[in-house]
């Protein structure tokens, strides 16, 4: 800074002579002087030592040091910039002391002209002592375009409660304005708030020794990272300097950059300062702890005191008879069990007793993996974020993690042969492999042929799925449930590195299933289709060891997984029965299997716009843009273009509406001229559209391009799936469903499928309550108040065309209710069926929004 003015030691004297009395410090409230410190006015220029000492003084930080020996005087170098004349201020060193300072303020000359018995420093009342440094404004030119900096710090109940603009502030002293009285050994909150647009690193350090500086480790009082809201507690220490304003330093930057540090200029953020005021404590204790986890494997915990109000002496009894009076005690438990943990602490006001704690030591942990693979590449948030499995429900990082074992206290009982909900989720947003692992024969060596689960190219936020132990696992070991999630191609394996996503151990306990089958079972029918044979899968739960299917035509099988073909056309009803050592169930598929035979093949029909030159036929000028069905479930619009030939099949998307409802159904064409629109709907599955299967038919007014129509469907019990035909032509004739070359028309096919309403299909369980349905989040909860029918239910929900897309199993009863997970499943309207040992069906509808 340049020299503004220069002022001569005669004139600070000048200026400073309003004011001759001395100045007495001596235990005074505010000092920091020692006892039996004086101070007074000194000759002018002059700085003086007591007899026996030698002392030193010169300008505050500014010049080389005058040394006065013991008994004489000393001249001070006085000059100054002009602009600092007020708060000019000295500094002095004693021998065999520390250093002191003295503020000269308006009017006010001071000397310190003996020091009592301890180092000390001399402050006005209402300021803290000045730092050994000041931070500056933030470094970045570009800083105020990033909203950085100090917002609001909060200490105690409000006793700091400040709100500021942040960076644009710059540095702010405020430690003689703003303070907050604390008592040392006390907990106290602090809260700092920073700018919302981006995570800062923010630091608070206290001068708890009243030098004027900050020590890095010491004095570092409260730090947070990578956050907007930073909160936490300060307790100040017992040794610190009592009875004066100490200087607090809160720091922020932002957390890409480098920690700030008590004399650090932030590059983005800010720096300000604050002042406490600290009391001695007179309380008893509040004796408390923590720990390094309540729950260990290797039977080694590690306490740390907590208590408030500077205890003195501890006493730890660990619940395993022994104790310790270490303030910090580490112990190891000999043998497996939970153990109750309790501290007293003590000091000269009384003693206090800890809540108890309780330290579960669990020894039982599955082998040691012969491999921990490790993310090659973490990138684009991958990786495995939440865990759930019965009674396990674990978040964790994501990839960036990389590997995670979780089997100490991630564990979980399952019985074999049993069907259990199981929810991997994922992060990011792109699709993941998802597969899972068991050490199912618990030699440490996981393999490929231990798969237990696979989804590929699952979209996130995972899979929600059903997970079942194969029979021959090993009962009552902890055995190691290995879960993998990569990038899309990167055929995870156990004891392959991910590319990108992560790996994640837990622990499974497998019990011996002694429960009757669940009799379930799959098909490759689809309703409606053309399929024969049939293939049956067997999905029953509780290892059956003999089935006995009945194919509705007279025959029968016993083979687990068998291929049936029927002879003729009909509708067959599926059944079969399942058996252990236990028990045996029976179940039969809600709808039948009907089989055509042959298969349907309908009738070709097209629209053109006649011959061009040359014999070319030319594409229908007039042509339908789109069908839309507004109560499908879900709404239904298919846009269209000109289809080549004049006919396009759009068979593969059905249009899924409840049987005894009115479809609503409007086709709009790309001309608004009068035309006719014709519909066709084979309701008896013949695979010809009869004359009595025009369901629609009329011809618009001239300049409209839609036509609407309400159609009325069958009630059905079973659903139905069949064909649509709907046919646009630029004239008012009514057109055959079969026309081929209909001259400025259009053909499209779409497949209809009538299902009945859940409410209809079974009235079993009157009493079960599904809720929330529709469901936000996919999570719902089944409560059934009847004790009669409490019990176990196989639960297996479809989705409107039938195919299963979750599997499991359910207690079901007054006492709890039970979940279900369908958070992994798109929006749509799904079918539950629940079914009980005996065969019996319960039908819900649920809606995922």
């Amino acid at each position: 800074m340049p020299v503004a003015s220069r002022r001569n030691c005669e004139q600070h004297e000048r200026d400073s002579a309003k004011i001759t009395a001395a100045i007495g410090f001596i235990g005074a409230p505010g000092s920091a002087a020692g006892p039996g410190a004086a101070w007074g006015r000194p000759a002018r220029n002059q700085h003086r030592a007591r007899p026996g000492r030698s002392k030193t003084a010169r300008r505050f930080g500014k010049q080389t040091w005058q040394t006065a020996q013991p008994g004489t005087s000393q001249p001070l170098p006085c000059l100054y910039l002009a602009t600092e004349f007020h708060s000019l201020q000295f500094e002095y060193r004693m021998a065999p002391f520390l250093r002191f300072w003295s503020r000269f303020a308006p009017g006010v000359v001071a000397v310190l002209l003996a020091a009592g018995g301890a180092p000390a420093q001399a402050q006005t009342g209402s300021c803290p002592v000045a730092a050994a440094c000041t931070p500056g404004r933030a470094s970045d030119a570009q800083a105020a375009a990033f909203n950085m900096g100090i917002l609001n710090v909060t200490v105690g109940n409000s006793l700091i409660n400040r709100t500021s603009v942040g960076q644009a502030e710059g540095y702010q002293d405020l430690s003689c304005s703003t303070n907050a009285a604390l008592v040392v050994g006390q907990s106290y909150a602090i809260s700092i708030r920073t700018g919302a647009n981006s995570p800062e690193n923010v630091r608070v350090w206290i001068d708890y020794n009243n030098d004027g500086q900050f020590t890095g480790t010491t004095e570092l009082a409260f730090s947070s990272d990578n956050a907007t809201l930073h909160t936490g507690s300060i307790v100040p220490p017992g040794a610190a300097t009592l009875g004066v304003r100490l200087r607090m330093r809160v720091a922020a930057d932002f957390s890409n950059g480098i920690i700030p540090t008590p004399c650090s200029t932030p590059q983005y953020s800010q720096t300000e300062d604050y002042s406490v005021t600290l009391a001695a404590n007179s309380s008893a204790p509040t004796a408390a702890f923590t720990t390094n986890g309540t729950t260990t494997c290797t039977g080694c915990v590690q306490f740390t005191d907590t208590s408030q109000n500077l205890p003195t002496a501890w006493l730890w009894t660990f619940g395993d008879g022994t104790t310790s009076t270490a303030q910090n005690p580490s112990h190891c438990y000999a043998a497996a069990g939970t153990y109750a943990v309790t501290l007293r602490a003590t000091n000269a006001a009384g003693t206090t007793t800890s809540a108890v704690t309780s330290i579960v030591y669990n020894d039982a942990v599955p082998k040691a993996a012969s491999c921990s693979p490790q993310t090659v590449n973490y990138f684009a948030n991958y990786g495995i974020t939440r865990v759930r499995l019965n009674t396990i429900d674990n978040t964790s990082a994501d990839g960036s993690a990389g590997y995670e074992d979780f089997t100490c206290l991630q564990r979980t009982e399952l019985i074999v042969g049993a069907d259990y909900s199981a929810t991997i989720t994922t992060g990011g947003v792109n699709p993941h492999d998802i597969r899972l692992f068991l050490d199912s024969n618990n030699d440490g060596v996981l393999t490929a042929a231990e798969q237990v689960f696979q989804r590929l190219n699952t979209p996130p936020p995972g899979a929600t799925f059903s997970l079942s132990l194969p029979a021959g696992t090993v009962l009552n070991q902890p055995l190691r449930l290995r879960v993998v999630a990569d990038a899309v191609g990167n055929n995870p394996g156990p004891c392959t590195s991910p590319a990108n996503g992560q790996v994640e151990d837990y622990t499974v306990v497998a019990l011996a299933n002694t429960r009757p089958p669940i009799a379930e079972f799959s098909s490759n029918y689809t309703p409606g289709g053309c399929v024969n044979p049939v293939q049956f899968t067997d999905a029953s739960q509780n290892l059956p060891t003999a089935w006995l299917w009945n194919f509705g035509d007279g025959t029968t099988s016993t083979a687990q997984n068998p291929t049936h073909t029927y002879a003729g056309a009909g509708s067959y009803t599926v059944s079969l029965t399942a058996t252990n050592a236990f028990g045996t169930t029976t179940t039969s598929r809600p709808d039948a299997v009907v089989i055509t035979v042959p298969c349907l093949t309908y009738c070709a029909s097209n629209g053109w716009g006649g011959i061009g030159p040359g014999g070319t036929a030319l594409a229908s000028p007039f042509f339908t843009t789109s069908v839309q069905v507004a109560n499908a479930l879900p709404a239904f619009l298919n846009s269209t273009g000109n289809a080549p030939g004049g006919y396009a099949d759009f068979t593969a998307t059905p249009i899924i509406v409840n049987s005894g409802s009115a479809l609503s159904l409007v086709v709009v064409t790309n001309l608004s001229i009068s035309h006719r629109v014709a519909v066709w709907i084979d309701f008896d599955l013949n695979g010809v559209f009869d004359s009595s299967e025009l369901v629609a038919s009329g011809v618009t007014p001239n300049n409209t391009n839609a036509y609407t129509a309400s159609i009325a469907l069958p009630a059905t019990t079973s659903p139905l799936n069949t064909r649509m035909r709907v046919l646009s032509v630029a004239n008012a004739n009514t057109p055959a469903p079969c026309s081929v070359n209909l001259l400025n028309a259009e053909v499209e096919d779409y497949q209809l499928r009538v299902q009945p309403l859940a409410t209809r299909a079974a009235q079993a369980l009157p009493a079960l309550g599904v809720f929330p349905n529709p469901t936000p989040n996919g999570r719902v909860r089944l409560r059934l108040p009847d004790t009669r029918a409490a019990g176990r239910y196989a639960a297996e929900v479809q989705n409107v065309l039938g195919a299963t897309v979750l599997r499991s199993s359910l207690r079901l009863g007054p006492a709890a209710d039970a979940e279900l997970d369908l958070s992994a499943l798109p929006p749509g309207v799904y079918v539950l069926h629940l079914r009980d040992a005996q065969g019996q069906t319960a039908v819900r509808r649920i809606v995922r929004e």
